[in-house]
């Protein structure tokens, strides 16, 4: 078995920032949809990504700076 290391990507302040904005976007636009949404599955299944979307954004070093 092949052992990989897993390093963060280096990325400017800047970089982050934007992959902060866009996460905080993509969390709008999901919150949206499951309060839109009729199907209980498709529901389901925007929450299950709205849940790695908010754990993406928890884990950047921007987002931990704002709190």
């Amino acid at each position: 078995m092949v052992q990989t290391t897993h390093t963060p990507p280096v990325l400017t302040e800047e970089e982050w920032a934007l992959v902060a904005q866009l996460l905080e976007n993509k969390q709008r636009e999901l919150l949206l949809g499951i309060r839109h949404s009729v199907r209980r599955a498709f529901r389901e299944e925007l929450q299950r990504e709205l849940a790695l979307v908010e754990g993406l954004r928890d884990r950047i070093p921007v987002h931990e700076e704002k709190e």
